[in-house]
């Protein structure tokens, strides 16, 4: 392989892991504590990016105040949705991966009735800056920055603090953290609410470098399945060393094949780790 090609893929992976690790640790943090698939992630991406589109062309909020009112916005419906849609159907799996799949569902289809089906673009950094001869446009430094930031104060949050060791706690075992005297609810809604920033906070970062369309939650939601089940379900460890192997795979495959077969790595992950290694890299036997 050549060393130029070496270089778009190392750059370019590094830029693309930290993105996926800011947005698949909120999927990974619901997962092991609730013991669910979040599938409102996508919906909670998608509504975040018109919202903030809505604030800026409707509002005329500024450009700052527009995206942290975006993402704090569907922070607090996060914590909604864990209330009154998960919490109830706790011990049905199965009705919460249809209801929260209906709320994406959901959202996507009022943002095609009101917003059509025509792409709406939300301001980006401008300019190029060379990285070992590679150009890369300023927003995506951008996304490296606000991605390993929000990630890092995250992982901080969850080792320093008392709530984030509860977090950790409860994602070990409900019935033993009651036991030592933690509400395993109110740690819950912690946990949907920094899911719900997360996912806000990838939105905003990275779809300025994309199209919004009502559809555009699914590619990130079925990129945080392949991470989280790849890493090991719930296992922070997993999601982190995961997200940048995705990165990297991903890129490769990108950058020599080109971006149609990208699209499909995040299927083959999932269907090759659950058939070789279920438990994924750092899962547990049950």
């Amino acid at each position: 392989m050549e060393f130029t090609l070496i270089k778009f893929i190392f750059i370019f992976g590094v830029l693309h892991s930290f993105i996926y690790l800011s947005f698949a640790l909120g999927f990974s943090l619901v997962f092991g504590v609730a013991k669910i698939p979040y599938l409102s992630y996508a919906g909670l991406y998608t509504l975040s990016a018109y919202l903030m589109h809505l604030l800026l062309t409707k509002a005329g909020v500024p450009t700052i105040i527009s995206a942290i009112l975006s993402i704090g916005a569907v922070g607090g419906l996060s914590i909604v949705i864990g209330d009154y849609i998960v919490k109830p159907s706790m011990k049905n799996p199965l009705s919460i991966f249809i209801s929260t799949m209906t709320v994406s569902y959901i959202v996507e289809e009022v943002f095609r009735i009101k917003m059509g089906l025509t792409p709406v673009a939300l301001p980006a950094l401008r300019g190029v800056i060379t990285i070992a001869g590679v150009p890369v446009a300023q927003q995506w430094i951008a996304v490296l920055i606000i991605g390993a930031v929000s990630s890092f104060l995250v992982l901080i949050y969850l080792s320093k603090t008392a709530t984030g060791k509860s977090i950790r706690a409860v994602a070990e075992s409900w019935y033993e953290s009651m036991i030592i005297g933690i509400n395993p609810y109110k740690v819950f809604r912690v946990t949907m609410l920094i899911a719900g920033l997360l996912a806000g906070v990838a939105s905003i970062s990275l779809s300025p470098l994309k199209a919004v369309v009502p559809s555009m939650g699914w590619s990130p939601l079925f990129v945080s399945f392949a991470i989280v089940i790849l890493g090991g379900m719930g296992s922070i460890k997993g999601t982190v060393v995961a997200s940048f192997i995705y990165g990297f795979v991903e890129q490769f495959v990108t950058w020599k094949y080109g971006g149609a077969f990208a699209s499909i790595v995040p299927l083959a992950l999932i269907v090759l780790v659950l058939i070789f290694r279920p438990t994924g890299l750092f899962g547990e036997k049950e």
